[in-house]
This record gives C-alpha cells, structure tokens and sequence, in this order.
C-alpha cells in the first residue's frame, strides 16, 4: 500500500514539475555544446602556442649552422601572453613560470 502511495506521489510531483524538468534539460544540452566548443577552443589556441615557441626558439631549425637560440622563460612567457594573452584570458588557460600551459 505504501508502495502505491509513493508511486502516485512521484508520479504527481513529475508532472507537476515538468515544465521546471524540460527547461533545464534544455539548458543542460546548451551547456554541453558550449562546454565541447570551449575544449575545442582550447586545443586549438595551446597546439598555436606550442608551434610559435617552437618557430620562437628556433627548435626546427634543422641545419647544423643554424644554432638553436637559448632564451629564458620569462621572456618566453611575456612573448606568448602578448601574442596570446586575450585569447588564453578568454579561454581561461594559465601559463606558469615553468611555461606549463594549464
């Protein structure tokens, strides 16, 4: 008996909230989407940032008379967060002094 009860009472409440229920559902495939697009987003932004440290440092360099160029990570850093700086604010990324993207 007390089964039944609380099945009609489910059943009651659900419908009573249903509007509440379709509205959030909505809002949660929203969500979804936005949040695989930012990840895409930020991907995309630290795969350019590791190509331009990269052309920056000269590691591609792959003739023997071309030296690779040492510079220290605090130019690195301020060379990436002036060509980048907007975006990674954007997109919520974070350098730190080990230039580790994060």
């Amino acid at each position: 008996m007390k089964s039944l009860f609380k099945l009609f009472a489910n059943l009651f409440n659900y419908l009573r909230n249903f509007r509440t229920i379709r509205k959030f559902e909505k809002i949660n495939i929203k969500l979804h989407k936005t949040i695989e697009d930012r990840e895409v987003d930020r991907i995309i932004l630290k795969g350019n940032i590791i190509k331009m440290v990269r052309k920056y440092l000269r590691i591609d360099a792959k003739s023997k008379y071309i030296p690779k160029e040492s510079r220290n990570n605090t130019e690195i850093r301020e060379r990436i967060l002036a060509e980048f700086g907007e975006q990674m604010d954007k997109l919520g990324i974070r350098i730190n002094n080990k230039l580790e993207l994060k």
